[in-house]
């Protein structure tokens, strides 16, 4: 399942895919939500915003270029690529609202690097 969406930024409007990949191992009835914030994300803005915020369970790597953390019972990994993977989500509608929740928490992290 895949559902498309425009996000606006300052100065720039972009459009988001989000794909429904896979169900989740320990609920079958929940999925992987794949997209891309459209920028890249600089990833030492990214963790110090992440503990900043007291982020659960937060792991992040710079090396890795990878930060996983939980958001509202969601596992959320984000990569410095910009790709963004939510678990345990039921509709690409539920997937929109977390990701502009994401999308507002790491604001100051995105760079000026487009995917």
């Amino acid at each position: 399942m895949v559902a498309q969406f425009l996000y606006s930024f300052p100065l720039l409007t972009i459009l988001m895919e989000i794909r429904l990949s896979r169900p989740c191992v320990d609920d079958p009835t929940r999925y992987i939500a794949e997209c891309h914030l459209g920028k890249r994300l600089d990833m030492k803005k990214l963790c110090e915003i992440l503990r900043e915020t007291g982020a659960k369970e937060l792991k992040c790597s710079l090396n890795l270029g990878v930060a996983r953390f939980e958001l509202e019972g969601r596992s959320v990994m984000l990569y410095k690529s910009g790709r963004v993977d939510i678990r345990k989500i039921r509709t690409t509608d539920e997937a929109r609202i977390f990701l502009e929740k994401i999308n507002l928490l790491v604001s100051e992290a995105l760079s000026d690097i487009y995917s």
